[in-house]
């Protein structure tokens, strides 16, 4: 997709106009695909569980355990280290959309981080926070919480 380009004859410039914003649909899009990918990735986990220890991983405690601490934080340590290093999770890279501050720069590992806390914040109450990026600012809860905005690619 291409920037439009604005001019202003009074000055002489010409400036790009900033990235247009993701939507809320395409960000649920979004969201949906990360969350197949997710279970596709915590299936195979299961799966390689089941090959290693065979019959007695689903009686074992600690595998069952282990594999719950990874259905957990897996998906935490996708969202940080995935918005932090290419702006854009596997869902979000297949709809044309990536996370930046509000000034338009990329994520630090602390921004990337705390977006992804405040997004299990603003999931929390029936995703009463991610709704909120269906306003004209399009900017769910977590995003204003990190300084952060969606916008497409």
């Amino acid at each position: 997709m291409e920037q439009s380009v604005w001019t202003s004859p009074e000055i002489g410039l010409v400036q790009a106009a900033p990235p247009l914003r993701a939507g809320f649909w395409r960000r649920t899009v979004a969201l949906l695909l990360d969350y197949v990918f997710l279970v596709v990735v915590l299936g195979i986990a299961a799966v390689l569980v089941r090959v290693a220890w065979g019959d007695t991983a689903p009686a074992s405690r600690v595998v069952d355990a282990a594999l719950r601490a990874f259905g957990w934080f897996f998906p935490l340590i996708y969202a940080t280290l995935f918005h932090w290093l290419w702006g854009q999770t596997m869902g979000k890279m297949l709809v044309g959309a990536r996370v930046v501050t509000v000034d338009g720069a990329p994520l630090s590992f602390a921004r990337a981080l705390g977006r992804t806390f405040a997004w299990v914040l603003a999931a929390l109450p029936l995703g009463a926070g991610l709704l909120v990026a269906a306003l004209p600012d399009k900017r769910g809860l977590h995003d204003r919480l990190a300084g952060t905005r969606v916008e497409r690619v």
